[in-house]
């Protein structure tokens, strides 16, 4: 364990958790009884919650708390990557799946005292044409569906709101002709959704990348590519009860993948960013997270002990 001297409490104030229950002034009383120097950041916008995390890494502090959900996440390591300021996630977003994966309790004071208590590691980066993520990017209809969540019923129903906007945007959900290369070798397929996974749950509930690991300079790739309505259909409900197995399902690992079809829609950790072309590849160990202490989690490939930085 290494002994935090400075943090960043980064807070979301958008976030769905956050103002049901967060009490900012709580957790900075936390840190300060711990002898821990805190700074409050309470950004505006996505661009200011990575310029803050930018700012705390370089001031070299220790921790950066970031209070949210998967896409605060994705924000703040924009700022956080290629330093030594570790991201310290306190869910308080829709579905939390970094938090989930990585064992981090939803009780606010619980999540900080299991990162004063852990250790730091090093995980890859994904990257987009230049964004971010952590977790997983997603092209065709998961972005779809995504982009047409309502927020009012997102924060109200939390997961369950792009259950249901799946199954209203199910009927009019079509394959487009797709081409994309993976590390060199080509592809063109009728592509429905492509998954492209640095950690393993998908959506909070399934597992379509199910042997992905943050520590192999690759991203999981999982392309549903039905040819016809009927396998189509049946393609979605598999999906929908959380299998992956059938016919013109192509996958791999791969360092960098880029899809060359123009329009197809993207989105990232949840957060639609745009549409194809797009090229996405994995920085090496670019980003440091906090953990438990003990064996890493099995995102890290087996659970040897972590770095001790």
């Amino acid at each position: 364990m290494t002994e935090v001297r400075t943090a960043t409490l980064l807070v979301n104030p958008a976030a769905r958790g956050v103002a049901r229950r967060f009490d900012a002034a709580q957790v900075v009383r936390r840190l300060e009884e711990r002898g821990i120097e805190v700074r409050l950041a309470v950004p505006g916008s996505p661009e200011e919650a990575t310029a803050e995390a930018r700012a705390a890494a370089a001031r070299g502090d220790d921790l950066c708390f970031v209070v949210g959900g998967d896409g605060t996440l994705r924000q703040a390591a924009e700022g956080l990557a290629g330093s030594a300021t570790a991201l310290a996630a306190i869910p308080a977003g829709t579905v939390n799946i970094w938090a989930r994966e990585t064992g981090i309790p939803q009780d606010v004071l619980a999540a900080v005292d299991l990162h004063l208590a852990g250790q730091t590691a090093a995980m890859d980066l994904g990257r987009a044409n230049g964004h971010a993520f952590l977790l997983m990017a997603g092209i065709g209809w998961d972005a779809e569906i995504a982009a047409g969540v309502n927020p009012r019923l997102k924060r109200a129903a939390g997961d369950l709101a792009y259950i249901l906007n799946a199954l209203v945007h199910l009927p009019a959900l079509r394959t487009h002709p797709a081409r994309w290369r993976a590390d060199g070798r080509s592809y063109r397929e009728p592509l429905a959704w492509m998954v492209l996974g640095n950690t393993r749950l998908y959506g909070g509930r399934i597992h379509l990348t199910p042997e992905a690991r943050v520590d192999d300079g690759r991203l999981d790739l999982v392309a549903f590519c039905p040819h016809g309505p009927g396998e189509t259909l049946a393609m979605a409900v598999r999906v929908l009860a959380g299998r992956r197995e059938g016919r013109h399902v192509v996958g791999g690992r791969f360092a960098e993948i880029a899809v060359e079809t123009p329009g197809l829609p993207v989105q990232l950790d949840g957060d639609t960013v745009g549409a194809t072309p797009m090229t996405f590849r994995v920085e090496p160990g670019a980003l440091r997270v906090r953990v438990p202490a003990g064996p890493l989690p099995a995102l890290w490939g087996g659970g040897a002990q972590g770095p001790g930085w």
